[in-house]
């Protein structure tokens, strides 16, 4: 029958979706199959797949569901932190005014996500200093929602925060924001982070980290239930917010970020409280002349 061919191929169009669907399944099942508090204590590779899976899960809402969440505070910190030097503030993020970023810089954002840093950088309140920036995600629908939000020729890539292809050295400043605890092994991510800064140049580090006090309380209180709640209303993964809650809450404190950095080498290392109770910080340090990794 000639209607024959066109029945064979109707149903093969119509397998198509349910193949791809069975492939979308199986690329998440690290993600799907690990619970969010598990997923704090994983390391290597396998915390590498988890995050990168959960990120892809959420990138399309991802800004939407932290401007809800933190209220605003998110952009507001990492603007005042990329700024810092540079803008007459009520309350400079760092003592002396030390400025983060140099008219001409080359600049690498690591764990870029939506592209944030970049837009801010080039395209927004700093484009004067005419900055380069590259920015580095191991989410590949994050990078690809970045480059849908960032007007121009923005530089994104996929990539391992803890394998960088860039030579020693390539970059006036290295920055990472709300990052640290999702990177697969930190201390190799910092060793990384140091190596590509040029001597004398600069990394900046700005986190939230676990809460302290009365009020850290109230803190906790909101990431272990609130967040989940409204994550899972705004986007339907609820295990993806309870996962980035648990993962502050067992974070490493500023001191020791700033304390692994001085184990590397790195000079002139401050903490900066942008939030009390130590929600947030920023941690800037310089890579002297004659730095290394160590």
């Amino acid at each position: 029958s000639a209607s024959f061919p066109r029945r064979v191929a109707s149903r093969r169009a119509r397998a198509r979706p349910r193949v791809a669907t069975t492939r979308a399944r199986k690329s998440m099942s690290t993600f799907r199959a690990t619970s969010a508090e598990r997923g704090t204590t994983l390391t290597g590779d396998a915390k590498l797949e988890f995050v990168s899976q959960l990120f892809d899960v959420v990138a399309h809402r991802y800004d939407a569901v932290n401007a809800v969440l933190a209220l605003g505070f998110v952009d507001r910190w990492r603007r005042k932190a990329l700024s810092a030097g540079l803008v007459a503030t009520f309350a400079p993020a760092f003592a002396r005014g030390r400025r983060v970023f140099r008219r001409g810089d080359s600049v690498l954002d690591v764990g870029c996500g939506t592209g944030n840093v970049t837009r801010f950088l080039e395209y927004e309140a700093m484009n004067y200093l005419a900055l380069d920036v590259v920015g580095v995600d191991c989410s590949k629908n994050m990078i690809e929602e970045a480059r849908r939000l960032t007007p121009g020729e923005a530089k994104y890539e996929v990539g391992n925060a803890g394998k960088l292809r860039f030579a020693d050295a390539s970059f006036d400043c290295v920055t990472t924001c709300y990052t640290l605890r999702n990177f697969s092994d930190v201390p190799e991510t910092l060793r990384e982070m140091f190596r590509v800064c040029k001597p004398n140049g600069t990394l900046l580090i700005l986190d939230a980290f676990p809460p302290t006090g009365i009020f850290g309380a109230v803190l906790r209180l909101w990431l272990r239930f609130v967040l989940p709640l409204v994550g899972a209303l705004m986007t339907g993964e609820k295990k993806a917010y309870a996962y980035l809650g648990t993962s502050i809450e067992r974070a490493r404190t500023p001191r020791e970020v700033a304390d692994e950095l001085e184990a590397l080498g790195a000079e002139a290392v401050e903490i900066s409280a942008l939030f009390p109770f130590g929600a947030a910080s920023a941690i800037i340090a310089r890579k002297p002349f004659d730095g290394s990794s160590k």
